[in-house]
């Protein structure tokens, strides 16, 4: 009978717990070493928080499983029922939201190789908080940690190690939805109360092409459109106001978004700043708009010079006295310039003041409306990409000292 068969005959009929392989006798009272690796196969970050299914590989020396008469690549496999009279260690992330671990699943079987050797396979799928740069994100990176605790051992006996080689793997088809794990640092923790841990510090940088689709586009697609506003004409009071509204409006709702999806109304800077920068172009664009209307009112009403030029479409019956009065002036020997094909449409009279060389003062000559939007425009078009220029030179550098 092999020494695996009657170790396994020697837990089932105890049924005591095994003590810890330090207590051994043969272990000569040194402390255990286990091995952590991970196997990643979904990760997601929602902005503070972060979800991940992983499974964590722990492997460990136990005396009580070697022998020495066996091959030691051999194995024996203990079935889920036996875990209870097998030691195996308590880690636990420490880290982890309250209530977080929405599944735990153990693997049925846990490997024993005869040279002492026991490997555990468990998988988890967590909910667990991530360090934010509120400043700059989502341009920048955000870290999320995992802190991997024994539960009841101290330091002394027990020692938690990561593996040497590719300590954490991922999955090649592992979904991210929306950000890349670019950079993954697996270290030791410091001595805290002198507990057992590991850190794994995961690197997270969100996939810019989702936040311009979400983000930046649709607020640069408003701002342009309230920009082609300044192009139809300022006395069409409908379209003029309809686009400064529907693009405030827009903006606004924008904002509000973003703050209802984030958690304890934390403020994000750099989403923030955009919108808050879009939405005072918009309002610049519809002040503007009012400015000018007023200005053309108030012109049209006090300036005589824009008063248009009186020009009186005359009717048929003029027409006819017209004609009477040119055949009574005709000069003798001319032709007959009543047979003349004109048409009475085109007949006006015009009143044109008495002075024909009189000099227009020049303090009488003031700016059309036209004018003012034309300028507004090229305005608005440079303070939008001035914005822009400070915008990203500050987020993208600046940022960082903050």
């Amino acid at each position: 009978m092999t020494f695996g068969v009657l170790y396994q005959e020697l837990i089932r009929g105890s049924g005591a717990v095994i003590p810890p392989p330090w207590e051994v006798a043969d272990n000569g009272g040194n402390e255990t070493t286990v091995t952590v690796s991970l196997f990643v196969s979904q990760f997601r970050s929602v902005m503070f928080d972060a979800e991940m299914t992983f499974d964590i590989h722990q492997s460990w020396t136990d005396p009580r499983f070697k022998n020495t008469s066996r091959n030691p690549n051999d194995y024996n496999i203990y079935k889920a029922e036996e875990f209870e009279n097998i030691w195996r260690p308590d880690t636990y992330i420490a880290n982890e939201m309250p209530n977080g671990v929405f599944e735990t699943t153990p693997t049925d079987n846990i490997y024993a190789y005869f040279n002492g050797s026991l490997f555990l396979t468990t998988r988890h799928s967590i909910i667990f908080h991530c360090d934010v740069k509120l400043f700059a994100l989502p341009i920048k990176d955000e870290t999320c940690s995992l802190y991997f605790k024994s539960a009841s051992y101290s330091s002394k006996n027990l020692k938690l190690i990561w593996k040497q080689v590719n300590p954490v793997l991922y999955s090649q088809n592992m979904e991210t939805y929306a950000v890349k794990i670019h950079k993954t640092e697996s270290k030791l923790c410091l001595l805290e109360d002198n507990v057992p841990c590991v850190h794994m510090v995961l690197h997270v940088q969100r996939k810019h092409q989702v936040m311009i689709v979400q983000v930046y586009l649709p607020s640069t697609c408003i701002v342009v459109i309230t920009w082609l506003g300044f192009w139809i004409h300022h006395t069409e009071v409908s379209g003029r106001t309809r686009i400064s509204t529907i693009s405030l409006t827009a903006i606004v709702a924008e904002s509000v978004a973003v703050l209802i999806i984030n958690p304890d109304q934390v403020h994000i800077a750099a989403i923030e700043a955009w919108n808050s920068g879009c939405m005072i172009l918009i309002t610049l664009a519809f002040l503007e708009f009012v400015i000018v209307h007023n200005y053309h009112r108030r012109r049209m009403a006090n300036d005589p010079i824009v008063q248009p030029m009186q020009t009186t479409q005359v009717s048929s019956s003029e027409t006819k006295n017209v004609s009477t009065h040119i055949k009574a002036k005709q000069l003798p020997g001319k032709k007959n310039l009543s047979k003349s094909k004109v048409s009475p449409e085109r007949i006006h009279v015009v009143e044109v003041g008495s002075d024909a060389n009189e000099v227009v003062n020049p303090k009488n000559v003031h700016i059309t409306p036209e004018t003012i939007d034309r300028i507004s425009s090229i305005i608005y078009a440079v303070l939008f990409l001035l914005f822009n220029v400070y915008y990203w030179s500050f987020f993208l550098t600046e940022a960082d000292k903050k």
